[in-house]
């Protein structure tokens, strides 16, 4: 049993080890999409707003619920003092001891507690939604950055791929000079073009580099010089031209987060009101009590049957006769204080009843939370408003935006595919020793100008693209 258990714990820790993203693995957009939902600091900020919000709203349920609360004091009083026990003078030290609950439950206060919930129910409902537009605009940022990586790297193997053809060309080149087939100045062209490409070769190299890095510090990863990305092997959009403006309106309008916490907010502002003007109302409330009390004065008789004389004290006289006088016998008897528990027990009271209270006049008070209230609500309504309008122009340009991505890529596919036949063309002829080296390189450069134009184009097609899938509720990955 115990190897079972062993080799069983190991396997799940193989497993658990497999799946686990380690610093050189490459990272797909998804899984810094995943990353960056749990570890990203307005992510996080905003979770405790939420978690905040869960809190009032718990708290605003819980006034539901009766109060009790307890009390208790002790103390030792010397000189002349009151005694709790007989509420009389002493000349003496006391000592004192009281215990008290108190319990309470609203019955009715103008139904403020029933808005109070609804109105931070829809706070909640509100933060949660705030949660998922942090979300969201962290996964744009993410993705900006991600396909900025992409593009680097394309860029990066676009300048490696013209500096091997250029070498090739010095190599060639330098054997047709030393054997006179031509002349010097053709080999001195290319070297330059090969150091310039060099040169761009590094450029490209840092440009990716840190694009990694920024993506890397975006996701506060520890070691970001360690990070990597997965190379996207299809930049096909999914998208059509016919995407149009009022459709993507539409569909955002009814998924997008931002739109639904305005809505909530709203409702939120109503709530709050109609708990505002509860405070007109009166309120009912329900209460109890109990106490009980110790005091060291409070002492009884060990033993009635044996008093001790200890004289006679006069308190008058016969008829007014000063000869005869009338006493007293002055008895004590052995007492001792009863015990605290037993007091406790014999003290003990308790009460119920009933509170009404009525509000007239209050500072104005009342009439200031309601006008606030309605302002609240006033505001709520405009927000969901501009929030409706920003989107609304977000979309818009959205739109416009992929549009002009795409006719770029088609005018940059045209492009590449004349500087692609006018290349092949001067290469041949430069071969031939029918072309100077100069008007080759010239070819040779607007073609790599165009590649590297193309592949622009094509990310930012994609990135358009992928918006306009944020907008229409699709997820935002890359295949």
């Amino acid at each position: 049993m115990i190897k079972r258990i062993f080799w069983g714990g190991l396997l799940g820790l193989m497993v658990l080890q497999a799946n686990a993203q380690t610093p050189n693995e490459p990272w797909t957009l998804e899984q810094c999409i995943r990353h960056a939902n749990k570890s990203n600091l307005s992510v996080l900020q905003t979770a405790a707003q939420l978690d905040n919000a869960a809190a009032d709203l718990l708290q605003s349920r819980m006034n539901r619920v009766p109060t009790l609360n307890a009390n208790s004091s002790l103390g030792v009083n010397s000189g002349r003092v009151i005694d709790p026990f007989t509420n009389t003078f002493e000349e003496r030290s006391i000592e004192s001891n009281q215990i008290g609950a108190q319990a309470g439950v609203p019955l009715f206060s103008g139904l403020q507690i029933h808005n109070t919930i609804k109105a931070n129910k829809m706070a909640f409902m509100a933060s949660q939604q705030d949660l998922e537009v942090t979300r969201n605009n962290i996964a744009l940022s993410i993705s900006n950055l991600y396909l900025q990586a992409l593009l680097a790297q394309q860029l990066l193997e676009v300048a490696e791929s013209q500096l091997d053809i250029t070498q090739t060309q010095v190599a060639r080149t330098e054997k047709l000079v030393n054997a006179g087939a031509l002349s010097l100045d053709n080999l001195l062209n290319l070297k330059a073009q090969m150091g310039n490409e060099e040169l761009s070769v590094i450029n490209a190299r840092n440009n990716y580099i840190n694009s990694l890095i920024n993506l890397a510090l975006l996701l506060q990863l520890p070691e970001p010089e360690k990070f990597s990305i997965v190379k996207v092997t299809r930049l096909d959009p999914g998208l059509q031209l016919d995407a149009d403006i009022q459709g993507v309106y539409s569909s955002a309008e009814s998924n997008q987060p931002q739109v639904r916490a305005s809505e909530l907010r709203m409702e939120q502002a109503r709530y709050s009101l109609a708990a505002a003007k509860g405070a007109r109302s009166p309120r009912l409330t329900a209460f109890a009590n109990m106490s009980t009390v110790y005091a060291s004065t409070n002492q009884r008789i060990t033993n009635p049957n044996s008093p001790i004389f200890t004289g006679e004290t006069p308190i008058g006289y016969v008829q007014g006769d000063i000869t005869q006088v009338v006493v007293r016998p002055n008895l004590s008897f052995d007492t001792e204080v009863v015990p605290r528990f037993t007091q406790f027990n014999n003290n003990f009271g308790y009460g119920v009843g009933l509170s009404l209270s009525v509000p007239i006049l209050n500072n104005w008070q009342v009439n200031t939370q309601i006008r606030r209230a309605k302002n609240s609500m006033i505001l709520a309504d405009l927000q969901y408003q501009s929030t409706k309008n920003q989107l609304f122009t977000d979309v818009a340009r959205a739109v416009t935006d992929y549009k002009a991505a795409w006719s770029r890529v088609q005018a940059n596919e045209r492009n590449i595919e004349a500087q692609r036949a006018s290349f092949t063309f001067s290469e041949a002829r430069f071969n031939q020793g029918l072309l100077n080296a100069i008007d080759y390189l010239n070819t040779k450069n607007r073609l790599q100008i165009a590649e590297a134009n193309l592949l622009q184009a094509k990310y930012e097609l994609l990135f358009r693209a992928k918006i306009l899938d944020f907008y229409l509720g699709k997820p935002i990955i890359l295949e």
